[in-house]
């Protein structure tokens, strides 16, 4: 089916992030619904986007690319702002690239945990090469629970023990026993930092805890003109309480601005292809 879309707030195509593949003005994202292998593809024509794929694959792309997300609110209240308003204003169209489902979001939060972003964008891309579902178009949609809940798999792939035991851990107990976050809390491994990733990627929330992203806060650090890893967690959380319920979109634009700036930075599902 074919659907247009007219974004409440204007959109653009995004860079590829993830699985979501780019071809000039076109993105494709394959991923697995009902034990179905499907396509979606946007495409940017003016204001508007044009949606091709299933009814359930057109679902969950809109929502990987917000394309329903009124953002109006968020740039109203802050386009003066003496941090981000300047950014907000040069680049007005800057969205959340997200996840088809929680628990992708969860996995690659879990690889993503206090290691390199290069390293571990390289690590995700291995697995989902060697356990995900290639498409004909040559997008690849991502491993399942199953796939995720082999920890031997995931150390080959190139994954340290205790992620690997983490995920593995996880991974098997939502194949047992479905998603249910309480059980996802209290699993060893699992902190606010993963979960503030699934929450952004995988729930589409904007008020999270991000304090304790170092990458976004070195972003900071940087705007600010401060050295690397000098801010704290508690100032860098009294900086983003000023943006509730918006700290997301905050963060966005702090990393954006902060990695123009020479800090480097992804998003914790930014596979990286070799």
């Amino acid at each position: 089916m074919d659907v247009i879309v007219t974004p409440v707030w204007p959109s653009r195509p995004p860079r590829g992030a993830g699985l979501l593949k780019r071809d000039g003005h076109i993105v494709r994202r394959a991923l697995i619904v009902d034990g179905e292998l499907l396509l979606a593809e946007a495409a940017w024509r003016g204001e508007n986007v044009h949606l091709r794929g299933d009814e359930r694959a057109i679902e969950r792309l809109r929502f990987v690319l917000a394309l329903d997300d009124d953002l109006t609110p968020f740039h109203r209240a802050y386009r003066s702002d003496p941090l981000i308003g300047r950014a907000l204003k040069g680049n007005p169209k800057l969205r959340v690239t997200r996840t088809p489902d929680p628990f992708e979001a969860l996995a690659w939060a879990v690889m993503y945990q206090l290691i390199d972003t290069q390293k571990a964008g390289n690590i995700a891309w291995e697995f989902t090469r060697r356990h995900g579902t290639p498409h004909p178009s040559g997008a690849y949609a991502a491993p399942g629970p199953e796939a995720f809940a082999n920890q031997a798999a995931l150390q080959q792939a190139g994954l340290g023990v205790q992620q690997a035991r983490t995920l593995a851990r996880v991974a098997r107990d939502v194949v047992n026993h479905g998603f249910d976050r309480r059980r996802i809390e209290a699993t060893p491994g699992i902190g606010p930092w993963t979960l503030g990733q699934m929450d952004w990627f995988g729930f589409g929330r904007y008020d999270i805890p991000l304090e304790g992203d170092v990458g976004i806060r070195n972003s900071y650090a940087r705007m600010i003109g401060a050295r690397t890893g000098s801010v704290t967690e508690a100032e860098f959380k009294a900086v983003l309480d000023r943006y509730a319920p918006w700290q997301g979109m905050a963060a966005l634009y702090i990393t954006a601005t902060g990695w123009r700036s020479g800090a480097r930075y992804e998003s914790g599902h930014a596979l990286r292809r070799q």
